[in-house]
């Protein structure tokens, strides 16, 4: 008699939460750059009680195995509000509270003159 106590997940959908939306907001490196970088998220606890979550944001560049740390969100264990965005720079984004924020955070990394120089940089690691 084999009646599994898990439920079937194969009728649930997960939820849709801060590492889709990273994925959302800054995925598209890898059609800008025709695969030769990826963008990647590892998500890991941060401290002894497990009280923040960290969602490492990365660029990959799959044919060096080559990792660059882009960016960090920080956010409650209980949900994704509020968050902080942090860069290795020492940038701080503090206090976002919804998706839009989020979005508004990650577009100005995006668009900083340093990221341009670590995607040109990656891109000749391929060549």
């Amino acid at each position: 008699m084999s009646n599994s106590l898990w439920p079937n997940f194969a009728t649930i959908s997960p939820p849709r939460g801060l590492r889709e939306m990273l994925h959302e907001a800054a995925g598209d490196i890898a059609t800008q750059t025709s695969g030769a970088i990826l963008f990647y998220v590892d998500t890991l606890g941060v401290s002894g009680t497990v009280k923040q979550v960290r969602h490492n944001c990365y660029l990959r560049v799959p044919k060096t195995a080559y990792t660059h740390l882009l960016f960090q969100v920080s956010t409650p264990v209980p949900g994704p509000w509020p968050a902080t965005v942090t860069t290795p720079e020492g940038e701080l984004y503090p206090d976002i509270h919804d998706e839009q924020q989020l979005r508004a955070a990650i577009e100005q990394i995006l668009q900083r003159e340093r990221t341009k120089e670590i995607v040109l940089y990656l891109l000749g690691t391929v060549s």
